[in-house]
């Protein structure tokens, strides 16, 4: 580090090449907070020794400087392009490949060369804020230096934040924006008038360098602007259920924010008053600008900072009627329990349909394109008839479970035990679920069968095919509980898939345009039109989830086949329904043992329908609300006492506690079922 120092005292260097090696010196070999920490004191300790190379140190930053161009540094680094987010993705992954070249006298050229590591940002970050300032103060900078009216860096730090702040205002007037929020379009928009003042404020700036501090009421009155183009963007984010999400509205409400927040920053830059000790800010802001230039082209970022706000809305949106899946008292746990058996009674009717279509013998796609319909129009009708089908709840109510993760302060004991009770609620929910399906569509199956083999002479399933059917349901000897590992995907799949067209209904407006649409309103009338619009506002999510889990479950087995790959699914419902066909088929050539065997298979086929789409819904929810919850061990411990102490809470419901006469009872909300 020191024949460095010298070699910038004696040579007096032009280009960036020593300043590069010293940034080496400097960047420690086994990266931990005390070695990042030991490289700048050592740079610190030795200027102080040697003024003289701090001096030499000074005139060689300030050599390289005086020529650069500041702009595209402080108005684009760290900020998203005006591209949209699929363009931004492209040119990440372009940049990632084959690096971005900049002007000749960018200053962000140079900091890439300085800070090129993709890990730079972490070393310079852990260094502590006091310690980089310290390092300019021996250097005898001063932090008015770049401040004198006169300065090259203080007009492009100006016409940096007017940059800004006139991009803010186009944003601000933005379609999309506006759409929900008219007031926007209006003359007294804060993003108009924010504009305005700080235009107003810059030019009285370069005329008379008035007051740079935080009690100048010009800066006041423009840091309550911007603060009013905050809560709008607010607004907008709080009302998600009302406005909906779409991929270029979050993409755009993320520039915005990113862009006022920048505008601050550097209002605060201009600004001469006291910092906790000298060059504080401009520390801070050095910091954010090698991380962003180290992580610019971070695929995980960009997609973590757009979709974050979608994710949850879709998460949102499919938990709608996620509190409806949970049973709180026996009456609610026996209409789950008669709602669960109406869908096991369709699904009986299901099982049958697709032998009748298997013995079609149809090329792959048509048997595909059949098995599919059979599935979608059969969950459609599930739905349609407020019945129930066992394993769609998981996505469901994920997001409901998920609301009461983030667990603060004194009430974090009180949130956990309530959390393990809301999971009991929703594994006993589940259970009389599966309880209801498998006890309709089995004797459903088993009595349709044999109709059919009373009526035609002949059994519905040959004995190849009924042999077949009770294989698949064996849970060592086939690949049961994988497929049913996979229709638990899919089931997750699903639930995201209503979530999403949920938000498109509400984004997109579609139940208002569909009552506009003439042809419709001819056909149909106002009165029935505006029915059916309301109708589709309320479960286009739910039609689309069930219609596209319908495909999932119908081709999922002719792609695997189609590649070579052991894909198929296994659900709890159909394979108690394949189970009572393919008796009925088989008659007494059953074994004991190998009933128990299917018994068991459908157990577990059950189990890890539940597992997985629960576990990936309730990842992807909390995801989205980034809830910071550690106390995953706590919780496991209260679970599993919860679960050895009280096992029936997790299969029954609790007994309900008579009150006497003269108290009302808070009335017990409804289930309302899929």
């Amino acid at each position: 580090m020191k024949q460095v120092l010298k070699d910038i005292h004696l040579t007096a260097p032009t280009d960036a090449q020593l300043l590069i090696e010293l940034i080496k010196e400097l960047r420690p070999k086994r990266f931990s907070k005390k070695n990042a920490q030991n490289g700048v004191e050592l740079l610190i300790a030795l200027l102080k020794t040697e003024p003289q190379l701090a001096a030499a140190l000074k005139e060689y930053l300030l050599r390289l400087l005086s020529d650069k161009n500041f702009k595209r540094l402080l108005t684009d680094s760290g900020i998203l392009s005006n591209e949209g987010f699929f363009r931004e993705t492209s040119k990440k992954i372009s940049h990632a490949i084959l690096p971005q070249v900049y002007a000749e006298r960018d200053v962000t050229s140079l900091l890439n060369q300085l800070f090129y590591k993709k890990k730079d940002h972490s070393w310079v970050g852990e260094v502590p804020d006091s310690t980089w300032a310290e390092l300019l103060q021996v250097l005898q900078f001063t932090e008015t230096c770049y401040l004198d009216c006169d300065n090259p860096l203080l007009n492009q730090l100006l016409n940096s934040v007017l940059i800004l702040s006139q991009r803010i205002a186009t944003m601000g007037i933005e379609p999309e924006l506006a759409d929900k929020l008219p007031e926007l379009e209006q003359f007294e928009s804060p993003f108009l008038i924010q504009n305005r003042e700080l235009t107003l404020y810059i030019e009285g700036f370069m005329r008379t360098g008035f007051d740079r501090t935080t009690e100048n009421a010009d800066y006041k009155h423009i840091l309550v602007m911007l603060g009013q183009c905050e809560e709008y963007i607010y607004t907008i984010r709080k009302n998600k259920t009302k406005f909906g999400a779409s991929l270029s509205l979050t993409y755009l409400l993320q520039r915005l924010t990113q862009h006022i927040d920048r505008v601050k920053t550097l209002l605060e830059l201009v600004d001469i008053s006291q910092d906790d000790f000298a060059f504080q800010r401009e520390v801070i802001f050095f910091k954010k600008l090698v991380r962003a230039e180290n992580r610019k082209n971070s695929l995980r970022e960009h997609f973590e900072g757009n979709i974050e706000l979608l994710a949850f809305q879709i998460t949102e949106h499919a938990g709608k009627t996620g509190e409806h899946y949970i049973t709180n008292s026996k009456k609610e746990w026996l209409s789950m329990f008669r709602s669960a058996s109406a869908g096991g009674f369709i699904v009986g009717f299901l099982t049958i349909f697709k032998v009748l279509i298997y013995y079609l013998k149809l090329a792959p796609f048509g048997q595909a394109f059949l098995y599919s319909m059979n599935y979608s129009f059969g969950f459609i009708g599930i739905h349609i008839t407020h019945s129930t089908l066992a394993t769609k709840q998981p996505a469901m109510t994920a997001s409901k479970i998920a609301s009461s993760l983030d667990i603060k302060g004194a009430s974090r004991e009180l949130a956990l035990n309530s959390l393990v009770q809301m999971i009991a609620q929703v594994s006993r929910s589940q259970f009389v679920a599966f309880v209801g399906n498998v006890l309709l569509a089995f004797p459903v199956a088993y009595g349709l069968s044999w109709l059919y083999q009373y009526l035609m002479g002949a059994p519905l399933a040959g004995e190849e095919k009924a042999l077949l059917l009770l294989h698949e349901l064996h849970p060592l000897e086939s690949p049961a509980l994988f497929h049913a590992g996979i229709a638990g995907v899919f089931l997750f799949l699903s639930g995201l898939i209503s979530g999403y067209y949920d938000n498109k209904s509400i984004y997109n407006k579609i139940p208002q345009r569909i009552e506009q649409h003439w042809l419709l309103r001819k056909l149909m009338g106002q009165k029935l039109l505006s029915r059916f619009a309301a109708y589709l506002g309320d479960n286009m999510g739910s039609l689309a989830g069930n219609f596209f889990l319908g495909i999932f479950l119908g081709s999922i087995g002719t792609i695997g086949m189609f590649f070579g790959l052991p894909l198929d699914i296994r659900h709890i419902t159909f394979s108690s329904g394949n189970f009572g066909l393919a008796l009925a088929s088989l008659g007494n050539q059953v074994s004991w043992q190998t009933l128990v065997t299917c018994i068991l298979g459908i157990v577990g086929i059950g189990f890890m329908n539940f597992i997985v789409s629960f576990s990936l819904a309730i990842f992807v929810a909390i995801k989205s609300r980034k809830v910071n919850f550690k106390e995953s061990r706590k919780l496991l411990i209260k679970l599993s006492e919860h679960f050895f102490l009280h096992p029936k809470d997790f299969f029954f419901p609790p007994k309900e506690v008579k009150e006497d006469t003269e108290e009302v009872s808070p009335p017990t909300k409804k289930v309302k079922a899929a």
